[in-house]
């Protein structure tokens, strides 16, 4: 198991890559468009399979597509992350025996700039109240991971949760066999921290959490 990446909005995705090119130690790689869902983003890797993924509105494509919540959206900050490196069906059947609601098996893929075909395998729960705090699993199928091909940006130092219904979330997470440090806070919120070469950048969710990806 490990954090295959954190999703980090910002509507303007060129103030977003100069966000992160100031405070880590390279600039993020464009990554290309999410074809009739209003967005696009860049990457930077974060280690070798774990990345960051920035994502912004597509000034090429009409605000049609875009997610009535990512619409919504106002600044910038944390939207969602996801696992990597478990098995989705092995998942699907910890929660099918923990009365968990989920969704089905997601294939999806695009053509990045490079003319390589990026294919991948979501799955995640639903049903729950706990928005963006949960996370949707991915599986990379024959692709490279993306975090190969991006520059490296600096490392993910730590990463942790907040909820004012710790134990109700970690029993989630041990139904699922997710090892992730969950922490009894009056706010709901998830941070993260990356390190590089210019010193440590704390990066927060949007406040209240977003729902985030619903498979």
């Amino acid at each position: 198991m490990r954090i295959d990446h954190l999703v980090w909005y910002n509507a303007d995705l060129s103030e977003g890559r100069r966000y992160f090119a100031e405070r880590m130690d390279r600039e993020p790689l464009y990554g290309g468009e999410h074809p009739g869902e209003g967005t696009a983003n860049a990457v930077m890797a974060l280690g070798a399979s774990t990345y960051l993924e920035i994502l912004g509105r597509d000034p090429g494509q009409t605000d049609a597509g875009l997610d009535p919540e990512v619409a919504a959206l106002r600044g910038s900050g944390l939207y969602h992350w996801a696992i990597g490196g478990m098995d989705l069906d092995l998942l699907a059947e910890r929660a099918r025996i923990a009365g968990l609601e989920y969704g089905p098996m997601a294939p999806g893929g695009r053509t990045k700039p490079d003319g390589k075909w990026l294919g991948w395998t979501c799955w995640g729960l639903r049903g729950h109240a706990f928005g963006s705090l949960i996370p949707f699993f991915i599986d990379w199928m024959e692709s490279e991971h993306p975090a190969l091909s991006a520059p490296l940006g600096g490392t993910l130092a730590d990463f942790e949760i907040f909820s004012p219904k710790a134990d109700d979330l970690r029993a989630i997470f041990e139904a699922l066999g997710l090892d992730i440090k969950i922490t009894q806070a009056p706010q709901a919120g998830v941070a993260a921290v990356i390190e590089s070469g210019r010193g440590r950048v704390t990066l927060e969710s949007f406040s209240p959490v977003p729902r985030g990806y619903v498979i």
